[in-house]
This record gives structure tokens, sequence and C-alpha cells, in this order.
């Protein structure tokens, strides 16, 4: 007997006799378990297929790319990301209310109240200003006052620039027409265009003075003298056609001393800052002269300005082809070649 307890209590025996019991209720709690556990992801990944394909679910359809075709087909592509709002709703419906309570505002109305301003247009005095018989007035409320005397300025500038009364038609020494409204006559003040030289200061007081005597009020004019350096009559812009203007002429040409070298390239240019209509060009065409370069870089400045060029010497002229003449040819100028001796014939 005690042989027979003995060997009921090995532990290999009573594991195999625990197992035997218990193997069939724990093959059946897994089965169950497992079978839980697929049918759980079964259900779902069919809920979540079905969304995709009708369009279910919280997010709504969903515009992954957008393709835009020109005629060229070039395409462009916008991301998503590109298709959002970047104001919040309740942004878009202040605007929204915004854009209903005012109406658009017709900016050309403001032009009408540039004389409202007091301030006188460029080139006028405020003796010269007139008032409007009529006044624009905008709806009250749309813009605060500084923001209509701003509008009202740029108004006024626009209108300055436009051009004012017909052109008219000049001579000097003889030139070709000089038609315009805004001339600027460039003299050489060298040592060689002075007393000393061809004397051409004195006579180019005369000519000048004579030509711009003709303009109106509305032509401008500016005289600019150089050698190594450029200088204007009272200052570097265009002047009205006053009488005050035109009586200073004499005396600036007169005033010159004529001494130094010469810049043609930079005197050119000091007239083309100006913006006239007609440049013209009063010259020996002393050393050193213009290059074909500088040529072609003047006439890539001078958008359309006609250039003029006048040339003094002692003598016929001894060359066939000079930068003056080529200056003249590619700016819609003339040129004039002027022997100073026949002046005292």
């Amino acid at each position: 007997m005690a042989q027979g307890i003995e060997k009921s209590n090995q532990p290999g025996d009573l594991g195999s006799a625990l197992e035997t019991s218990e193997s069939p209720a724990r093959k059946w709690q897994s089965f169950l378990l497992s079978t839980t556990i697929h049918t759980g992801l079964l259900v779902a990944l069919a809920l979540l297929w079905t969304s995709r394909v009708i369009g279910g679910g919280d997010e709504g359809p969903r515009s992954v790319q957008i393709v835009l075709a020109s005629a060229a087909d070039d395409n462009e592509y916008f991301e998503e990301a590109d298709l959002e709002p970047t104001e919040s709703p309740a942004e878009n419906a202040a605007a929204t209310a915004v854009s209903e309570d005012q109406s658009p505002i017709d900016v050309s109305e403001l032009v009408n109240e540039v004389a409202t301003i007091d301030m006188p247009l460029p080139g006028m005095n405020s003796s010269e200003m007139t008032s409007p018989t009529q006044t624009a007035a905008l709806p009250a409320g749309q813009l605060s006052e500084a923001q209509r005397k701003m509008l009202a300025a740029e108004s006024a500038a626009i209108i300055a620039r436009q051009p004012k009364g017909p052109a008219t038609t000049l001579r000097v020494f003889g030139s070709g027409n000089l038609s315009g409204r805004k001339f600027v006559f460039v003299i050489d003040r060298s040592r060689s265009m002075g007393a000393q030289g061809l004397n051409v200061l004195s006579a180019a007081a005369k000519e000048l003075t004579q030509a711009i005597n003709q303009l109106e009020t509305y032509h401008e004019f500016q005289i600019v003298a150089y050698h190594h350096r450029t200088m204007t009559i009272e200052r570097r812009e265009l002047l009205n056609g006053t009488e005050n203007n035109k009586k200073q002429v004499a005396g600036f040409i007169n005033n010159l001393a004529a001494f130094g070298g010469t810049e043609h390239e930079l005197a050119v240019n000091s007239a083309l800052s100006l913006n006239p209509d007609v440049i013209v060009l009063l010259t020996d065409g002393g050393s050193p002269e213009l290059n074909e370069s500088q040529v072609e870089r003047l006439r890539r400045s001078a958008g359309g300005a006609q250039i003029h060029c006048v040339q003094f010497g002692q003598g016929p002229l001894q060359t066939k082809s000079n930068f003056m003449k080529q200056l003249a040819a590619r700016n819609l100028g003339t040129y004039r070649y002027i022997d100073v001796n026949e002046w005292n014939q």
C-alpha cells in the first residue's frame, strides 16, 4: 500500500492527470476568444471599406489633387492644402457684411477734387490755380480725409504729367524743325567754345533767347551747360515758359566761363534725366569723342526723345562721319555743321 501511495504522488503522473482533465475546457475558451477577435476585425474592416466606397463617415469626400490644363498643355498642380480658406468662418462672415454695406468706390471721381486741396500743381503758382465749377462728393464714411487728399494728390500728379497744350516748332542756328513741348538745350562751355576759341557762347545766348521766347507758358525748357561738369538754370528740372524764366536765358549763357574739358555723354545723360521731347546738342565735338558703345547707350536711354546736333568749326567739315551724325541719326534728329568763319564775312 505504501508503494501505491508513493507511486501516485510522483509529479509526472499528477501533472498528466490534471492536464487530461482540464484540456477540453481550455480548448473551448481559446476557440471562443479567437473567434470573437477575428469577428470584430472583420466587422471593422467591412465598415471602413463601406465608408471609403460610398463616401460615408464624418470627413466626407476628399479631393486629393486638381489639375489645371492650359491651351499650351502646361499643367499646374495644386495640393489639397492650397484649396483651404485662409480666413476663419467668422472673418469671412464679417467681410461679407462689410461688402454688402459699402458700394464700390469710383476713384475717377477723385480727379475732380484736385482743386479742393490747398496745393498748386507742378509748374503752377497759387495765383494760377482756378476753382472748379463742380466738386464731386464721395459718400460719407468711405474714406478718411487723409486718404481722400492722398488720392487727389496722386491724381494731380498724373494730370501734371500729361501733355499740356499743342506742340510747337523751333529752329536754332538754322537747324531742322524741333517739334515738341519740352526742350533741353545742351551747350558745350569748354575752352574751345569761348572767346579764345570759336566764340560760340555769345552767339548761342542770342540764338537760344530768340528760340525760347517763342514758347508758351505751358511749354517747358532747360539749358544744360557742360565741360567736365554740368549746370542748369536755377535747378535741375524743366522750367515753364513764363516771362520770368525766359529772361534768365541770356544772362545764364553770357555768365558761363569757358574752360575745362568736354564730357559729352555726361551732358546728354543729364538732359535725358529731365524726360524732354527734344534735345539740342551744341558743341564743336571736341575730344574725347563718343565711341560706338557710348552712342548706343545714349540711344537706349533716350526713350524716343529726339536728339538734334549742331556742330561748330572753322573751315569746311573735315570728316564725313562723326559721333554727332550718328547720335542724331539714331535718335530721330537732324545734324548741321556751321563754319564760324562765315559769321565774320
